[in-house]
């Protein structure tokens, strides 16, 4: 933390105020209380710390103190705890007093010191407030986003893409070395289907209307819905009259089946009519789809135009990454694993193993030892509840799945960025097979691999009325929902007064885009509501642009100069100066436990905070006409504050930071 200058007078600086002040306090009570107990004043401190608190309500103070609960712990008599506490803290100086209320000790702070101290810690630091100094920075891979190139990124997959760029730009913001990577599932049954239908329609380019991404999911589409018709159909004939039920629901299918097919051949109709014409002449066209799934992971070059196809895609999906303002670092190709040599390797290791096995008659990694080891579940972070059943390796016809390619590509992002951590941004509904893939990892003695290998889950997303699915081209895109945004941003601002460019309400969008979802926790269900993501006056991503531009606007009027020698911080006691200062003082501790946890939402909520009570003093008080010198300059450096932490807040959330708005 390094607390440079002396406390008692003119403060010096610091790397995390309101961490430095709360560890002396803990430090002060823990001295208090192993004095008295001859007891290691370490193991004090780390009980202390997990007692205090900030009350619920400023009124009572700062910082609060159980002390029943310290006097339990320590076998100490309430009342000597109570009186030593509070003589204890007499001594510090950046304290102002302390008051008992219902046996907690509550500790109110000397808030001309305590601005101070965060005045000079901001004004030193600058943009690099809150930043930590660690070092050695680790070295962290983030895969994430890792659609299959089958389609359009969704909304789903957005939300994916949003946590996985937060992840980075924290990383990114507190020192680490990070790589960005993507992996593109190239190998498997969806990119053959898309693959199938591609070749039928003679490997066809995009109309000049449509993104490769937008049109090819149209193709995966019909091909997929197509195939299912036949399927059905076949079953229909073969039903007999006794079977009504069994008819009636595959009738009712059907319908379905056809009433998606319709709403893709309206934008694509030769395509859809051909794929009809051919798929129906087909025996077995799904045998046809498996022919190709095999034959391109063998890597017979003669289906090189599954690798074609999903490259078309993935352009369209960097486009959206790229208005997204999103980045990838790496994109990976699955079939580029295969050919890497990793894989044979770990289908080697595989065999050597004593995990090694058959199940349902194919080979297979069997984890019934490992998982009865609950020192192993506990490193490698198994879900208790989980039941994990053996990991099968390869079909019966030598093909490998996901999973086995999975152990390799995992071996690769370690090894060729030497990671400490790799961190997979992956749906909660894959925690199965995650977990399968650390426990493989670690029989195969791929233990460091297995032990900091980070599944980062999160929930869906939710569409009010509407039900999501990439087969049958049923989702809302990224690219269609920033459009929407975007274009709503330019209406919400004209009907302001203000006309805003393409390229700013690009900004706009996607900055409240980015905050919807980070504003929430990646463990909840995410409901998709643009009127409160655009929301100007409160809670969004607008909100704190316009919040920010604001700060800095005020700052622009006297050229970004504060005269810190002329500050008056006895005036820090009025509101809602003195809760900004409290606010401002906690950025760095926000992002250590932002960084400690990965979750986003307690950033964003606190940023919203620290956005609401500028706006407050705003509104309340004039800051450059204030006619009392030193409490102007103090309000100029809330204001630089402000801007500060807002501007390095929004860089880690990835919104955009603008100049006007």
């Amino acid at each position: 933390m390094g607390f440079l200058g002396n406390p008692v007078g003119k403060l010096g600086i610091c790397e995390n105020p309101y961490g430095y002040v709360k560890d002396l306090i803990v430090e002060t009570t823990s001295s208090y209380i192993a004095e008295n107990l001859t007891k290691n004043l370490d193991e004090v401190k780390e009980v202390v710390k997990s007692f205090i608190e900030e009350p619920p309500r400023r009124e009572f103070g700062d910082f609060s103190l159980p002390a029943p609960r310290l006097s339990r712990v320590f076998g100490l008599p309430l009342k000597q705890t109570i009186e030593g506490l509070i003589n204890s803290l007499k001594k510090v100086a950046l304290v102002d007093r302390i008051d008992e209320v219902n046996n907690y000790v509550n500790i109110y702070l000397n808030y001309s010191m305590l601005s101070e101290l965060v005045f000079n810690s901001i004004r030193e630091a600058g943009l690099n407030y809150g930043r930590p100094c660690f070092k050695k920075p680790k070295r962290v891979v983030v895969e994430y986003i890792s659609a299959n190139p089958v389609h359009p990124l969704h909304i789903g997959s957005g939300r994916n893409a949003v946590l996985g760029d937060f992840l980075y730009r924290l990383f990114k913001f507190v020192g680490y070395d990070v790589e960005r990577r993507y992996y593109v599932n190239d190998v498997g049954l969806q990119t053959a289907f898309l693959a199938f239908g591609y070749s039928i329609l003679n490997k066809p380019k995009p109309p000049i209307n449509f993104k490769p991404d937008h049109y090819y999911g149209l193709i995966y589409a019909a091909t997929s819905i197509i195939i299912e018709i036949s399927k059905i159909r076949k079953k229909l004939k073969e039903a007999g009259m006794d079977e009504l039920p069994k008819l009636s629901e595959l009738q009712r299918d059907l319908d379905i089946l056809l009433a998606d097919l319709s709403r893709v051949k309206e934008r694509i109709p030769k395509e859809v009519d051909k794929l009809m014409e051919e798929i129906t002449r087909e025996e077995n066209p799904e045998g046809k789809v498996n022919e190709i799934m095999r034959n391109y992971e063998r890597l017979d070059p003669n289906y090189n135009f599954v690798r074609e196809v999903s490259e078309e895609v993935v352009k369209g999906i960097a486009e959206t990454l790229d208005k997204l303002n999103v980045g990838i670092d790496v994109w990976d190709w699955e079939s580029d694993v295969i050919r890497s040599g990793v894989l044979k390797e770990v289908l080697e290791k595989a065999k050597a193993s004593p995990y090694y096995g058959y199940y349902k008659g194919v080979p297979a990694l069997m984890f019934r030892d490992l998982l009865n080891d609950e020192n192993i579940k506990t490193r490698l972070k198994i879900p208790k509840a989980l039941e994990v059943p053996p990991l099968i390796l390869m079909r019966s016809d030598g093909s490998t799945l996901y999973t086995t390619r999975d152990i390799a590509y995992t071996l690769i992002k370690f090894r060729n960025f030497n990671a400490d951590e790799v961190i997979n941004v992956i749906a909660v509904e894959q925690i199965l097979s995650q977990a399968q893939l650390r426990l493989a990892l670690y029989a195969l003695g791929y233990v460091r691999e297995a032990e900091n290998l980070i599944h980062y889950s999160y929930e869906m997303v939710n569409l009010p009325g509407m039900s999501m699915s990439g087969r049958r081209a049923k989702y809302v895109t990224v690219d269609e929902l920033l459009e929407s945004m975007a274009s709503k941003v330019k209406n919400v601002m004209k009907d302001r007064g203000v006309e805003v460019t393409e390229e700013q309400a690009l900004k706009i969008a996607r900055s409240a885009f980015k905050f919807m979802i980070l504003s929430t926790s990646p463990s909840k269900t995410l409901v998709v509501d643009v009127g409160r993501a655009l929301d100007l006056k409160q809670n969004s991503g607008p909100y704190m642009q316009y919040t920010y531009v604001r700060a800095k606007s005020i700052l622009d009027k006297v050229d970004n100069h504060v005269d810190w020698n002329s500050i008056d911080y006895s005036k820090s006691v009025k509101e809602p100066v003195k809760t900004l200062i409290w606010e401002l003082s906690k950025f760095p501790e926000v992002i250590s436990k932002t960084l400690e946890s990965l979750q986003p939402e307690g950033l964003a909520t606190y940023l919203i905070k620290v956005a609401d009570l500028y706006n407050n003093l705003y509104d309340a008080e004039p800051i450059l006409k204030e006619v009392d010198k030193g409490y102007r300059e103090l309000k100029l450096a809330v204001t630089y504050g402000v801007a500060v932490v807002l501007k390095n807040g929004m860089e880690v959330l990835g919104l955009d930071v603008l100049d006007r708005m």
